[in-house]
């Protein structure tokens, strides 16, 4: 069994061709994982912030708590006052 030289030219260019589609697939697959990495980075970043922001909205609902008690204890105060007077 003889292989011609246009057999193995065609063989030649088509390995040619994968070794091509692979080392670009390769480049092409490491830019995505560096943008993989930096996708995760940013969403530690959110998270980290959503964690603080939330922390902070809690503190401020408390505060409103806290400031609303105070108003309404001045504000009986002050009806108590007018019926005193």
């Amino acid at each position: 069994m003889t292989v011609s030289n246009k057999s193995l030219d065609q063989l030649e260019s088509r390995v040619t061709q994968v070794v091509h589609l692979v080392s670009s697939l390769q480049t092409e697959n490491k830019v995505l994982e560096e943008e993989v990495e930096k996708l995760r980075r940013n969403v530690e970043e959110v998270k980290k912030d959503n964690s603080t922001k939330n922390q902070l909205i809690k503190q401020f609902k408390n505060d409103r708590l806290r400031i609303r008690s105070r108003v309404e204890k001045i504000a009986e105060k002050v009806v108590a006052l007018e019926e005193f007077s």
